[in-house]
């Protein structure tokens, strides 16, 4: 089964366009004023809006307030929100929003298991397994995902075309990319999109 596959960190609305028509089911735009992928608000809401539906729109915050996240969400009508350091507070302040939230469970290059989840991810509210604060370009070691990958369970962290298919061989329920598909931080390379979404089929 093809898994989901979530092109994160676009700052251009021709890069989301390709991307869907390409087959992405997730476009992730970055509300992380850490990140070099960071855009304003409004492109954010640019992009989410030209997207129309064909795909699930994710903000990705780390770094704001609880407050600040119900705002954002708001003013770019996200469907989503993504967050790194969340509280229990957090996701309940975003799901009684209406929003699904996408919890992220970082882990270290040299794990050898699985963090534990709790709650259990679902498909309302899956969850992301990631090397860093996200676009880092570093992967965990994917043996520790076994024969099939968690369910509801995206993986990020150093995925690119060229090794995409190693990923695939656990049946992931999804896979994330930004740097492994850029020119530049924001910038997706069209070719490296293409190239990726050949080899998952």
């Amino acid at each position: 089964m093809r898994p989901r596959v979530k092109i994160c960190g676009l700052r251009r609305i021709e890069d989301a366009l390709l991307a869907v028509e390409l087959g992405a089911t997730h476009i992730g735009c970055v509300r992380d004023p850490s990140s070099p992928r960071c855009g304003p608000l409004d492109e954010a809401a640019a992009i989410f809006e030209a997207i129309g539906g064909r795909a699930t729109t994710v903000l990705v915050a780390k770094g704001l307030s609880r407050e600040t996240l119900l705002h954002e969400a708001r003013c770019t009508e996200a469907q989503a929100v993504q967050l790194f350091d969340f509280s229990l507070g957090d996701v309940v302040a975003l799901e009684s929003g209406g929003y699904h939230v996408y919890r992220v469970y970082c882990l270290d290059e040299r794990a050898s298991a699985l963090p534990i989840i709790d709650p259990a991810p679902t498909e309302r509210s899956p969850v992301m397994l990631d090397v860093g604060g996200g676009g880092s370009g570093r992967a965990f070691d994917w043996s520790i995902l076994g024969e099939r990958a968690p369910r509801a369970t995206f993986i990020a962290g150093g995925v690119r075309p060229d090794n995409v298919r190693e990923l695939l061989d656990h049946y992931p329920y999804g896979i994330d990319l930004s740097s492994g598909v850029e020119r530049s931080p924001g910038i997706k390379d069209a070719s490296k999109l293409q190239s990726l979404f050949r080899e998952v089929g």
